[in-house]
């Protein structure tokens, strides 16, 4: 990948004077075993599995939040606070952590599997919450089966449809992870969300880094930014068929529905498709946007590089830096500095989010 030009390489060293997410993983647990998810499949080594399974801690502390709360509010005021990772509605404290934040005047958001949505839906009323993002995977059996779980697609929906009824309540989408058990499914999965009050449905290509990945990228930075594989172990991205994904992307972009479609990333023809899936080491993006624009903070206190897909390396623990501190550190730094001398993009991060776009 060609370098950047000296101008583009100052502008991407340079981090914006504030975050734009932090994100919050307050456990270290999810009360599903999703079968694409380092976390569902209990592999706690990889990247993605220790940044949101590694804390100690198993809750994040009352006081641990109420000061990253007070240290937002008063250094990135305008981010938005993520409750992201690894299932919110599993912390008990959510419900007040949204008030308290609401009373701070931060933009809060939820992203949840929807199992506890039902017990827990009150606590988004009031404008407490700005969107609501439930994480469902097909139709109703498919996606039981793929979160090993029955009956939470229908505690999903039942939650979906409390929340809707409240006052002062958020906007939801819905986003829906493609994997080779859902390819041909993804069009009934849209008719089954079309009676729902949904802003957006999502449909988002697997983030995942094979075996192969992790080596050629650890040859070059494993050193420094060990890469692991992820996302492929009980399921495998590079075994979808491609041909079957993009007649039923094109059968859905053909159809009207009563919520926005996104694709993320937009790639939906069988040669976009195939690169996607069946040559992980070939980028689609140009560069990272996520090391100049996110922080995460885990239950423990301790920053996440950027967040739960990145690298796992050492860097401080809010309580002794504070978000300021954690967002112009050293260790951060010199991300950003060795994504931009790299042109944008190291090896394992080609099926990353963070990369995708231009």
């Amino acid at each position: 990948m060609l370098a950047l030009s000296q101008p583009a390489l100052e502008e991407r060293l340079t981090a914006g004077p504030r975050p734009r997410h932090v994100v919050l993983g307050v456990n270290n647990f999810c009360n599903l075993r999703c079968v694409m998810c380092d976390v569902g499949t209990g592999n706690a080594e990889t990247n993605f599995g220790a940044n949101l399974m590694g804390a100690r801690t198993r809750v994040m502390p009352w006081k641990l939040f109420q000061l990253i709360a007070d240290d937002m509010a008063a250094f990135c005021p305008e981010a938005h606070l993520g409750f992201a990772f690894t299932e919110p509605l599993a912390w008990r404290p959510l419900g007040d952590a949204l008030a308290y934040a609401s009373g701070l005047g931060l933009h809060a958001t939820v992203t949840t599997n929807g199992l506890l949505l039902p017990k827990r839906a009150a606590e988004f009323a009031s404008g407490r919450c700005r969107s609501l993002f439930v994480s469902l995977d097909g139709p109703a059996a498919l996606h039981d089966r793929i979160r090993r779980h029955v009956g939470s697609f229908a505690r999903a929906v039942e939650g979906i449809r409390a929340v809707a009824a409240l006052e002062g309540a958020p906007e939801i989408s819905v986003f829906c992870t493609i994997s080779e058990y859902n390819v041909g499914h993804l069009k009934t999965f849209l008719a089954d969300m079309s009676d729902l009050p949904l802003k957006q449905v999502g449909l988002i290509h697997n983030n995942f880094v094979t075996p192969a990945l992790a080596n050629e990228h650890n040859a070059l930075y494993g050193a420094t930014y060990p890469a692991t594989a992820s996302n492929s172990f009980e399921s495998d991205p590079t075994t979808i068929d491609v041909a079957r994904l993009a007649d039923e992307l094109a059968d859905i972009r053909a159809a009207t529905w009563p919520f926005a479609v996104t694709i993320h990333p937009d790639r939906t023809s069988e040669a976009d498709l195939d690169i996607y899936y069946h040559h992980p080491a070939q980028f689609i993006g140009r560069r990272c946007h996520d090391a100049f624009r996110i922080l995460m903070v885990d239950a423990d206190g301790e920053s996440v590089p950027v967040h739960g897909r990145c690298y796992r390396f050492p860097i401080a623990n809010i309580r002794d830096a504070g978000l300021e501190g954690i967002w112009k550190h050293s260790s951060i730094e010199a991300l950003r500095t060795t994504l931009a001398e790299a042109g944008g993009l190291l090896p394992a991060c080609s099926r990353c989010c963070g990369g995708f776009g231009t």
